[in-house]
């Protein structure tokens, strides 16, 4: 376990809703702006399946559980290129329902977008939670070629970010796994290194998630040792990530993002580390669906390069 006599309040420090400044004529801004948060993304994900195309309840790995993606689209879904959204909530709440703002930016600009969902802890194990994105990388790889992608960007949010990095998984240095179009990773307010919170009662009650010392570590982005022939191939890509976060999120979170910068600024990857000024962990999100707000031009220039 890391080192945590401190004086930090680490329970208030994960706690992403208590560091709003949102809200604050509300008798309790913390459930206030998570309420906000859930209404606006699922008004900005239902709004999205009336404008747009779309493909639900796609099956990605799995028979009877959550292995389960959206895909939207404008007019072509063959040849055009895919942006990845996987969400947040501690990998214990939300679904693809309350992840639609990322939809009408990319969908405008002519990308396919698919919300990719998992099954839930404690339903699962986060190991086991972890792998269920692995399955959905294998499928995006074979469905990008089936469907002649031109390329792909990934974006996963706070628990989403740490999900999107199973990328990392060794097994993609095989290459009939590997993913080959990935040219932008945008890993917004994300979590890398769980030794420091998964023992919290905010992130973790009742051990939903399955974790102790070791398997925290063997499930830390931050911890991994990843494969070199797998990271020659993404340097050779050219793969652009993109840690963000957001002035409102606490200290904590900032230096997750941070900490896994460096660590693969060392690793010799290409890295962008961003903080947002003004927003909070959620609206961060939530101003995704306007296309003039400071996120959403953020990622539209960095698709551009």
């Amino acid at each position: 376990m890391v080192d945590t006599n401190t004086d930090v309040d680490l329970e208030r420090e994960y706690s992403p809703s208590l560091h709003t400044k949102r809200f604050q004529d509300s008798a309790k801004p913390n459930e206030e702006v998570l309420k906000h948060f859930v209404n606006v993304s699922q008004e900005a994900t239902f709004l999205a399946r009336r404008l747009y195309k779309t493909h639900l309840d796609v099956r990605y790995g799995g028979e009877a559980d959550n292995q389960l993606l959206d895909i939207y689209y404008k007019e072509e879904e063959y040849g055009t290129p895919i942006l990845v959204f996987i969400h947040g909530g501690y990998w214990q709440e939300l679904d693809r329902s309350s992840a639609g703002p990322i939809v009408h930016t990319f969908v405008q600009l002519n990308y396919r977008v698919l919300l990719v969902d998992y099954d839930l802890c404690p339903k699962v194990t986060l190991q086991q939670l972890t792998q269920q994105i692995s399955n959905f990388y294998k499928w995006l790889q074979r469905y990008a070629r089936d469907t002649r992608a031109t390329k792909i960007s990934i974006c996963g949010h706070s628990a989403g970010a740490h999900l999107a990095l199973q990328m990392f998984d060794n097994a993609f240095a095989q290459p009939q796994n590997r993913l080959d179009l990935i040219d932008h990773v945008f890993l917004i307010s994300g979590l890398y290194d769980l030794r420091q919170l998964w023992f919290l009662n905010s992130c973790n009650p009742n051990n939903n998630l399955c974790l102790d010392d070791d398997r925290a570590a063997q499930l830390s982005p931050f911890c991994c040792a990843y494969s070199e022939e797998l990271l020659e191939k993404y340097r050779e890509q050219n793969i652009h990530l993109h840690l963000i976060v957001a002035e409102n999120d606490s200290n904590a979170f900032k230096e997750q993002s941070q900490r896994y910068a460096h660590k693969l600024i060392k690793l010799n990857m290409n890295v962008n580390y961003r903080v947002f000024k003004a927003y909070d962990h959620f609206d961060i999100i939530e101003e995704c669906s306007n296309m003039s707000s400071a996120i959403s031009c953020y990622m539209q220039n960095a698709i551009k390069i």
